[in-house]
C-alpha cells in the first residue's frame, strides 16, 4: 500500500506534456511488456471511444476515451508494485523515470487497468484502478484465469479538456511521429500497432507504412494507403 499524495504529485507535472503524454507513455509501456516476454506476434490494438453527444450539424463526436491493449508479460506482482512505487526504477534501464502514470489523471478523469498474467500458481486476473488520494493502486482484485490471455487492457476514461484531433488518421499520424524511434532502428522489430474506433464503425482504415524507415527523410516519405477492412489503423 502507498502513501503519496496524488493529487500534488499529479499537480506538479507542468511543462513538457500534453495530452497525448499519457497515450504514449502507454503504449510504450506496453511495447516494454512485449519484449518483457515475447510472445510469437507483439501486438497492441488502440481502441478510440467518441463522446455520446452528437456534435452540432452531423459532425463527428469528440474522442473521450482511449483503451491500449496489449499481448506483453502483463501485471505480474513486480509490475504491480513498480506502478505502486513512486519514481520507480523499475525500468530506468530502458529510460523510464517512473513517473508516466500520474500524466494519466493529469488530462483524463480516470485510469483503469485490467491485465492477466502468469505465476508459479498459474494464471491470474488483475484489475485496478489508480488512486488520487494517497493511495496509488485502489479497487485492486486478483482471481484465477486459466484460460486467460496474457497481456494488459489499460483504459484512459474521459479526457478532461476536449481531444485536439478526432480523425483516426490524424491521431495515427501524431502517435507515428511521438514513436519513431520505434521505427528507425532498421534491426527492431516492432510489434504490429493498430487503432480502431471502439464502436467499429468506419468503414475503411488507413494504414501507414512504416515498415523500413531509417531515417527522418524516408519516414517524410511514408505513403498511406487505403484498405477495404472496417474501423482499423496499422500505424
Amino acid at each position: 500500500m502507498s502513501n503519496v499524495n496524488v493529487r500534488r504529485a499529479v499537480e506538479n507535472i507542468r511543462s513538457g506534456t500534453n495530452v497525448y503524454t499519457p497515450l504514449v507513455e502507454t503504449i510504450v509501456n506496453a511495447i516494454q511488456a512485449i519484449e518483457a516476454a515475447p510472445p510469437e506476434k507483439g501486438r497492441i490494438d488502440i481502441l478510440v471511444k467518441r463522446s455520446n453527444q452528437q456534435e452540432l450539424e452531423g459532425g463527428q463526436p469528440s474522442v473521450e476515451s482511449f483503451t491500449i491493449i496489449d499481448n506483453g508479460i502483463g501485471f505480474n506482482d513486480e509490475n504491480r508494485d513498480s506502478f505502486d512505487t513512486l519514481y520507480s526504477d523499475h525500468k530506468i534501464a530502458q529510460g523510464g523515470k517512473g513517473f508516466g502514470r500520474f500524466t494519466c489523471l493529469k488530462y483524463f478523469e480516470d485510469l483503469l487497468i485490467e491485465s492477466v498474467f502468469e505465476n508459479e500458481e498459474g494464471r491470474k486476473k488483475r484489475a485496478f484502478k489508480m488512486g488520487k488520494q494517497t493511495d496509488i493502486i485502489v479497487n485492486e482484485s486478483i482471481e484465477g484465469c486459466p484460460d486467460g490471455d496474457i497481456g494488459s487492457r489499460v483504459t484512459m476514461r474521459k479526457v478532461k479538456r476536449a481531444f485536439p484531433d478526432k480523425k483516426v488518421k490524424t491521431i495515427a499520424r501524431t502517435l507515428v511521429e511521438r514513436l519513431l524511434p520505434y521505427f528507425i532502428d532498421r534491426d527492431y522489430q516492432c510489434p504490429e500497432i493498430g487503432i480502431a474506433e471502439e464502436s467499429g464503425t468506419r468503414s475503411v482504415y488507413w494504414r501507414l507504412c512504416v515498415a523500413q524507415p531509417t531515417t527522418r527523410r524516408e519516414y517524410r516519405s511514408i505513403t498511406t494507403a487505403r484498405y477495404k477492412n472496417p474501423s482499423r489503423v496499422l500505424i
